[in-house]
């Protein structure tokens, strides 16, 4: 499966079996620097899973390191 990066965003892949968009339905945690992002196809119901390399700076994990989340008062 190939997938263009347009200005960092991940363009939505083409199902390999109907030729349709696929629609970005999860994204999980993968192995160290990695995030699993789970692509479906709203015409077949395919499901397709690949690993997406993750820049550590630029997640929002960055807001639980910047102090920026507060507990409820």
């Amino acid at each position: 499966m190939r997938f263009v990066f347009l200005n960092g965003v991940v363009e939505r892949p083409m199902c390999p079996a109907c030729k349709r968009r696929m629609g970005l339905s999860r994204i999980s945690p993968g192995q160290h620097g990695f995030e699993q992002r789970t692509f479906e196809c709203g015409t077949c119901r395919r499901t397709e899973r690949v690993a997406f390399p993750v820049d550590p700076m630029k997640t929002d994990a960055l807001g639980w390191l910047a102090g920026e989340l507060r507990p409820p008062h």
